[in-house]
């Protein structure tokens, strides 16, 4: 992946340059147009992409090709039609260092043009979802409002119907309870008139013992053995009430278990369209969220160079002429990604090298310096997992905690996942096809999150595409 720098003769035509026409670099997946000029495949389709029509014309001598012409691979022309051609050039191209090689003529102005283009259209786009996020933001109050009275309204009518339901089981509790004071009343009337008779029965059998007639005797007696009255049920308050409890009883375990069951669907509508986390030992599911990743130049300390889309991270010592910008780390050979994270987010990166570390920093860290403020992993606005031949370890804060990296799963490839929103970060080694989680961490994340890289001497890290 690397790439040396080269000088070529100024008096070398355009047509017969090894550089891209549009770019004034190496080209990157180079490829030749029908008339015999080349460019690299992205900056071509960048270029066509930005065109008003859908024919194809050669960025360098205008010549129309229709609106699909045949590309060659590499350096041999094609030619798909009369119009006039090139001759194919025979020769090894030469190579750059990206970040060594600076925009030079017409083609790179052309570059320049279109990415101001592409910017400008990114810009609007972003202009226009922010504009969509203020109108919604205006919404959101009403809807809260509203969310608020109708959640209001429904527990004032649950309150209605709880209130009107313990007002019908008082009323037939007390139902219960006034039936059960007449039929013990009735009792009572009962039990006082056969106390009564039994009183009176007592007495004549007192008035029988003065009396010398044994016929009298025997018959009185016969008929005070018979019982004055059929039994009453006894009345008893616990049993008569008993299945009232219970039902209210009941009752409550049902709302409970309802209230309970409901709770999870609540909690998530509350909580928005929060996205499923992902099975963390998994691969295939977690590179539905890969995040394309590349490194903001304007961060990266001097001493780092950067090719490929600016993906590709190498120190070697040498320092390189960047201009100075207030976002360069200038302490710390380290760098920051373009782009800011939030949501659910996946990476992998190989490195190679006596050191290295791979994280996640807020674009507020330190850039100035070599105190630790600016260092990567050692302060509270970064975290990181450092890497060496044969050790691994998490960094944050004034920490520095040893990871044991299992048997079989020591891997030059790492793979980092962020769920934002949840304040999950996690890091893997990939061996394969498979995951190895040797740290996970959870916390709250208050600004949006990028890729950081700290590389030691001799060591380059890159960001992997999709397999």
């Amino acid at each position: 992946m690397s790439r040396s720098s080269s000088s070529l003769s100024s008096d070398m035509s355009s047509s017969a340059s090894p550089l891209c026409l549009l770019c004034q670099l190496p080209p990157s997946d180079p490829v030749t147009v029908p008339c015999g000029h080349r460019f690299c495949r992205s900056c071509l389709s960048m270029r066509w992409s930005c065109g008003s029509d859908q024919s194809r014309t050669c960025p360098q001598c205008r010549v129309s090709f229709g609106t699909d012409p045949g590309l060659a691979q590499g350096f041999g022309a094609v030619s798909l039609n009369p119009a006039p051609s090139a001759p194919p050039l025979d020769f090894e191209h030469a190579t750059f260092d990206i970040c060594s090689v600076r925009p030079q003529g017409n083609g790179g102005e052309h570059l320049l043009s279109e990415t101001q283009i592409f910017l400008a259209q990114q810009i609007s786009q972003k202009e226009s979802e922010l504009r969509q996020l203020h109108l919604s933001m205006k919404d959101f109050p009403r809807a809260v409002k509203a969310a608020l009275k109708d959640s209001s309204r429904m527990f004032s009518e649950l309150q209605d119907f709880m209130e009107q339901r313990r007002v019908e089981v008082k009323e037939l509790i007390r139902a219960q309870e006034k039936a059960e004071l007449t039929r013990a009343e009735n009792q009572l009337e009962r039990l006082e008139r056969d106390v009564a008779a039994l009183r009176g029965r007592e007495a004549e059998l007192e008035k029988l013992t003065r009396s010398p007639d044994p016929g009298l005797v025997t018959q009185v007696c016969g008929s005070f053995r018979c019982p004055v009255s059929g039994s009453s049920p006894v009345v008893n308050p616990h049993v008569s009430f008993g299945p009232v409890r219970k039902a209210l009883m009941d009752l409550k375990q049902q709302l409970e278990s309802v209230y309970l069951q409901e709770l999870p669907t609540v909690t998530a509508a509350g909580a928005g369209d929060s996205a499923p986390v992902p099975a963390l030992d998994r691969r295939d599911d977690l590179l539905q969220y890969l995040r394309p990743v590349s490194v903001d130049p304007f961060s990266a300390h001097r001493e780092l160079s950067l090719s490929e889309g600016s993906r590709v991270v190498r120190r070697r010592g040498e320092l390189h002429s960047y201009p100075d910008h207030h976002e360069r780390f200038d302490g710390w050979t380290q760098a920051l990604s373009h782009e800011g994270l939030t949501g659910q987010s996946y990476w992998e990166a190989e490195w190679e090298g006596g050191q290295v570390a791979l994280g996640v920093a807020y674009h507020s860290i330190g850039r100035k310096g070599s105190s630790n403020d600016s260092r990567l992993g050692h302060n509270a606005d970064s975290w990181c997992l450092k890497c060496a031949a044969s050790s691994l370890s998490f960094c944050h804060g004034a920490r520095e905690q040893a990871v044991v990296v299992p048997e079989g799963a020591v891997s030059r490839r790492i793979a980092v996942f962020l769920d934002h929103d949840r304040g999950l970060l996690c890091f893997f080694t990939v061996t394969g096809q498979r995951l190895h989680l040797v740290h996970r961490l959870e916390n709250r994340f208050t600004q949006p999150l990028y890729a950081a890289v700290w590389l030691g001497s001799n060591s380059y890290v890159a960001f992997c595409d999709r397999d």
